[in-house]
């Protein structure tokens, strides 16, 4: 079982603590961690792109003008893509682009990713870090002390609500819930960092 060092928000040692074996010690799986990411990336878009065939226009079906004698090439009705205002051709249609993943696989890509984290030392436990109220500086200074880069990703738990609202002001920085870990946001982020509270939380939740 790995450990790693505990930090307080003014950068001080404040000892060390056990990651979970079953945490953070799973072998990883690629194949887990792709689909992982594949399904939350695709559970982003919204699927709400629509455009109307000609038979849902909403236009007169009587012919433009007769067959024939009119020196024009034949035509239907407007409603045809040719028109403006007609159906489009193979045009995009609303859809669910939301992708199902068994439940051991999503939990494997999770697992996976975290253990491929702390297998990279990227893996911060952050003691005491609670505000008064919500202000972005403070976070900020919060995590300069404890050499936190700005792009980590923080696990919170509900006891951190001032923190979240604190962070929210700082876009690259990630903020995640400890029961919303998903495989996208731990490998995109260079550094995890998890509040003590947070950290027995997903123990609890995953281990």
């Amino acid at each position: 079982m790995s450990t790693v060092k505990m930090i307080d928000v003014t950068g001080a040692d404040a000892g060390e603590v056990e990651l979970a074996e079953g945490l953070f010690g799973s072998s990883i799986s690629e194949t887990a961690m792709y689909m992982g990411v594949k399904k939350f990336l695709a559970g982003l878009r919204r699927g709400t792109a629509n455009t109307k065939g000609r038979s849902e226009i909403n236009k007169t079906k009587k012919k433009v003008w007769k067959q024939k004698g009119t020196g024009h090439a034949r035509q239907g009705n407007k409603r045809a893509p040719q028109w403006k205002g007609g159906g489009v051709v193979f045009g995009p249609k609303a859809r669910d682009f939301t992708l199902d993943l068994n439940k051991s696989t999503r939990r494997s890509a999770i697992l996976s990713s975290l253990a491929q984290r702390a297998g990279e030392n990227a893996i911060v436990v952050l003691r005491g870090l609670k505000l008064e109220q919500p202000k972005t500086k403070a976070l900020l200074t919060a995590l300069k002390a404890a050499a936190i880069p700005e792009n980590a990703l923080l696990i919170f738990a509900e006891e951190n609500g001032e923190v979240v609202l604190s962070g929210l002001n700082l876009p690259r920085l990630g903020l995640l819930h400890f029961s919303e870990l998903n495989a996208y946001d731990v490998l995109l982020h260079s550094t995890v960092v998890f509040t003590e509270e947070a950290l027995k939380g997903a123990e609890e939740v995953y281990a």
